[in-house]
């Protein structure tokens, strides 16, 4: 609560005194003093996080690069980029760190993501770009896409399986990833899939219409994350809500950088371990199992590692459009 009304204070405070400069320097150093306890988190429970900590944390290491080099000229921010500096040099230990971990807990699993696990894999937009909403689809129907699915799919494009190359699309990839008709972390995935794509570079056909099919995804997500705002369900779906931000950010979409969001997202940190918890309650087991997640990871009792994945990444994105 009182995390809640320090936000909700600094937000009130720029809009009275009407300077733009100094709250966009309070957001930018509550977004690095967030990232700093979350990177602290990394290096103590390495051992305990999953696949997707690492991976959201390897997203985050995208961001920050990208970020050192916009602020390289900009001597006002020399004390900011200087903690970035020394975040990211921990950061890559925390990774490598926690990807050798993850490796010996679950080998086949992290083969299948191994090259997305890397630092520099992830290549973070360049310039932003604005949903069209006007862009016509036509509804699909049928099967939608499940996470097993989703990795083998992902997973073939990363070419991690057996005598398989980078950019395979075996046919019911195709089939389920161009579907408009689902939702959640159903549609999510579809997004994610295109972005392995594009970080991979791959030529196929289907990925020359790339552009088409994220900004469709991403008009839906942010009509879901609207959705759950208006009916005031953002603590109740805060890690999709998160996970969309996440997504869209990546894929270049500036709508999703919402001051309000940010403030949402920061009042999830748990200051004192510097891990995310986007449940109703201390511990929300029974919100975690319905998920229609990869096997979630708690720690410490309201630490989840998914939540801290998606938000740690949403983050950079955030941090990454306040230089624009």
């Amino acid at each position: 609560m009182q995390k809640m009304l320090n936000f909700g204070f600094l937000l009130l405070t720029c809009l009275v005194n009407l300077q733009p400069s100094s709250c966009q320097a309070d957001r930018r150093n509550a977004i690095i003093s967030a990232m700093e306890k979350a990177v602290l988190f990394l290096g103590e429970y390495h051992d305990k996080v999953n696949i997707d900590a690492v991976l959201g944390y390897s997203v985050l290491e995208g961001f920050l690069n990208v970020v050192l080099e916009r602020w390289q000229r900009k001597l006002e921010l020399t004390v900011e980029r200087q903690r970035i500096l020394m975040m990211r040099e921990k950061l890559l230990t925390f990774i490598k760190d926690a990807d050798h971990d993850v490796e010996k807990q679950v080998p086949v699993s992290h083969k299948e993501f191994a090259p997305a696990l890397k630092p520099g894999f992830w290549k973070v937009p360049q310039e932003w770009r604005k949903i069209n909403e006007s862009i016509p689809y036509s509804p699909t129907s049928g099967r939608c896409l499940d996470l097993k699915t989703s990795d083998f799919c992902i997973s073939a494009l990363l070419g991690t399986q057996d005598d398989s190359e980078v950019c395979w699309i075996p046919d019911n990839c195709t089939r389920l990833m161009v579907n408009t008709h689902c939702d959640g972390y159903l549609l999510s995935h579809q997004l994610f899939y295109f972005l392995f794509a594009k970080m991979q570079s791959c030529p196929n056909s289907l990925f020359q219409n790339a552009g088409y099919y994220e900004n469709i995804f991403c008009d839906l997500m942010m009509r879901a994350n609207r959705n759950i705002e208006k009916k005031n369900l953002v603590d109740y779906f805060g890690d999709l809500f998160t996970e969309n931000i996440m997504f869209c950010g990546l894929a270049g979409f500036s709508e999703f950088f919402q001051a309000s969001w940010l403030d949402r997202i920061l009042n999830w940190q748990k200051q004192e371990k510097g891990c995310f918890w986007m449940f109703t309650s201390p511990s929300d087991e029974g919100h975690v199992r319905r998920r229609p997640k990869r096997s979630e990871k708690i720690i410490e009792g309201s630490c989840s590692s998914h939540n801290t994945a998606v938000a740690v990444a949403a983050l950079g994105g955030f941090l990454l459009y306040g230089t624009s």
